[in-house]
């Protein structure tokens, strides 16, 4: 079952990029401004500059693109289980380090001090989710932030997953005392930082 979805969705995303190439479309955003939005709130996570940071889900490079413009340095790498997305991406920045990689069966053997995933659970379940958040929290020295669709959203599309912020919420603080939760931002989205201490 787990290899067949993950066929089903490296396919649908390697049909994007092969019809649109480097744009939004490719990763099926709403618009470029959502998407950065979310890449601003990922950014409030901690003081970026300096750390070492796994983008899980990077599909085009865009979040370490908008690192760039907001002179943000960091020591990035961005894996995505879309080889397509990874061999635009590399085209866009040769000199970043990108991987293809399924972060949850694959794993890495390096401990960034940050891991940061945005818009990888659209098409997901609670069961992946909390796989994801239990996974990247052992991974990490200081802290993990992802956003996610929210099931308090007035308009929601058929087949996206949207789970309760609360619920999420107190399953990360089960983990984790050290956790915030946004939701100040988008009417349909939520993101949460965790944190392996008190944050400062």
């Amino acid at each position: 079952m787990q290899k067949n979805y993950i066929k089903k969705n490296i396919d649908f995303y390697s049909d994007l990029v092969e019809k649109h190439g480097i744009d939004i479309k490719s990763l099926n955003w709403g618009s470029k401004e959502s998407q950065e939005l979310r890449f601003k709130i990922l950014s409030e996570l901690t003081e970026l500059n300096n750390k070492s940071i796994v983008d899980i889900g990077c599909g085009l490079g865009d979040f370490y693109k908008w690192l760039q413009e907001n002179n943000i340095s960091t020591n990035y790498t961005g894996i995505d289980i879309t080889p397509k997305m990874i061999e635009k991406a590399k085209e866009r920045f040769p000199n970043t380090n990108f991987e293809v990689n399924n972060f949850l069966i694959d794993n890495f053997s390096y401990t960034p001090d940050c891991i940061v995933a945005s818009g990888i659970f659209t098409y997901q379940n609670r069961t992946f989710l909390e796989h994801f958040i239990t996974k990247s929290f052992d991974k990490i020295k200081h802290s993990l932030a992802f956003n996610s669709l929210s099931s308090l959203a007035n308009d929601k599309e058929q087949n996206e997953f949207y789970p309760n912020p609360l619920e999420i919420l107190a399953f990360c603080q089960k983990i984790t005392p050290w956790t915030t939760l946004r939701q100040d931002y988008h009417s349909r989205d939520f993101t949460i930082y965790m944190y392996k201490e008190k944050n400062k």
